[in-house]
């Protein structure tokens, strides 16, 4: 087990690069008692979300939208957070910064929720309404206003689909550029199907100048590329199964809005998954307090941004006084789902702001930036069971069609199934993402040994300081 890890004012220093490579993949292939308890707790979740999920279709069938409204909300959740963790380590990677090496990984891995986050999309095709009016009456549109009208071809359930699964496929692709040195590595390690696995995904990597020069390369373009689609691919799931299926909710600052709340809570994740593991997955050699320190001010600037979105929104709504517009913020925001916008509003600005980013000292630690991450997490959740529960529920039938929600629906809650179902989300996003850190480092070797040969402690007058170096 390498032991040379020194924290040392807040700075960690790695261990040495000798010693990363062995102890990260036993690390790897170890399976501790906190790991099966998370794994049998995620299955047990699992089994839960199947019961609810067949329940549910026996029950309701595919044939209405109103009874999957939470099914969406959870698969939103889902792909928000899932699609734009990735991102933390591709941005990070991109400005250089030597703290962002412990989370690099953590964040990468979030990749293979992407392949659950397309199973869990096939049913929501079959349950999106048709676009022409099945019966237009008189006072209605015949076309339901969506982005797409009836031009392209299987608009809109397969380019959905198609965009959610190139997303996914995309990710897949970054993360297996990011481990293939590091499955190079445990290829010299490992013995039976490990070795001939390890050995099929590595393929020619050898280490060379060359071949790190073009994984530097690919995984820069990737990263702006799976950027660009994945702002996409959330400005498709916010509008086709938001907006359009409330009448009248014509909104440009909502698709922005849903893609930030996506970083806010992704970034917020993420550094929940690096203090379990600091704390309880045997991984404090190599992670100090410096992530936490260091992205606890790109989570307070999300914050903020956060808030300044949901005010452009509001602002624009309140004054326009349209008896759409007052319909739906007294829908969205003040009677059907007040109760959990004022959560929505605590839990992602209020609470990470005022009570926990604000204060240096609570930025300092470990604890009060992943304590933000929850928090961040939970306000998430809460903004897409208000968006998407009442976007399925707000009409049904002909009212879909309408110009305008002339009325206010009451909320809807869930009941035991739809309780389950969300469990089973959370617990199978958890079972995949566990299941991947098997045969994946969850910290990179390639890019913790870079770390320990770029810095060294030296000493200054009285004082020990650390000393960084910089690659290019």
């Amino acid at each position: 087990m390498a032991t040379n890890g020194v924290h040392n004012q807040g700075i960690w220093v790695f261990p040495r690069a000798e010693e990363v490579t062995g102890d990260l993949v036993r690390r790897t292939f170890a399976m501790p008692r906190p790991f099966t308890i998370a794994v049998a707790v995620a299955g047990v979740l699992l089994v839960l979300g199947i019961i609810g999920f067949v329940q549910r279709a026996v029950g309701s069938g595919f044939g209405t939208h109103g009874p999957w409204g939470y099914y969406m909300a959870i698969f939103s959740f889902l792909f928000m957070v899932g699609g734009a963790a990735p991102l933390v380590a591709l941005a990070f990677r991109f400005t250089k910064s030597h703290w962002r090496r412990p989370l690099s990984r953590v964040s990468e891995l979030f990749a293979v929720v992407g392949v659950l986050n397309v199973l869990l999309f096939i049913p929501l095709m079959f349950l999106l309404p048709a676009i022409n009016n099945p019966s237009p009456a008189a006072d209605t549109l015949e076309v339901r206003r969506t982005l797409w009208f009836e031009v392209p071809i299987g608009a809109p359930l397969w380019w959905d689909m198609l965009g959610v699964a190139f997303l996914a496929f995309l990710g897949l692709v970054i993360l297996w550029l990011s481990a293939t040195p590091d499955m190079a590595e445990a290829r010299l390690t490992s013995t039976g199907w490990r070795r001939r696995v390890y050995g099929c995904l590595a393929g020619h990597w050898y280490g060379t100048k060359r071949q790190w020069m073009m994984q530097k390369a690919g995984l820069a373009v990737l990263g702006a590329f799976y950027f660009m689609f994945l702002v996409y691919v959330d400005f498709l799931i916010a509008t086709d199964y938001g907006m359009s299926l409330v009448p009248g909710w014509k909104d440009s600052i909502f698709p922005p809005f849903y893609t930030l709340t996506g970083f806010q809570a992704s970034l917020g994740l993420v550094l929940v998954v690096l203090f379990i593991l600091r704390r309880w997955g045997g991984y404090r050699e190599y992670i100090g307090v410096s992530p936490f320190w260091s992205a606890s001010k790109v989570l307070l600037g999300l914050t903020l941004l956060w808030a300044y979105h949901l005010f452009a929104f509001f602002i624009t709504y309140w004054y326009g006084r349209l008896v759409v517009e007052q319909n739906i913020i007294k829908y969205f925001f003040i009677q059907s789902y007040g109760g959990v916008f004022a959560a929505n509003f605590f839990f992602s600005f209020v609470l990470p702001f005022a009570g926990i980013l604000l204060w240096n000292p609570f930025r300092k630690s470990d604890w009060g930036p992943a304590l933000a991450g929850v928090s961040a997490l939970v306000g998430a959740f809460m903004l897409n069971i208000r968006v998407f529960v009442g976007a399925f529920n707000a009409a049904d039938g002909e009212h879909l069609y309408a110009l305008a929600l002339e009325t206010v629906p009451p909320a809807v809650y869930p009941d035991v199934w739809e309780i389950f179902i969300v469990l089973g989300g959370l617990g199978a996003a958890a079972l995949v993402y566990l299941a991947a850190t098997r045969l994946v480092p969850v910290v990179s070797i390639w890019e913790t040994k870079e770390g320990a040969q770029y810095q060294r402690m030296d000493t200054l007058v009285r004082g020990r300081y650390l000393v960084l170096a910089k690659p290019e």
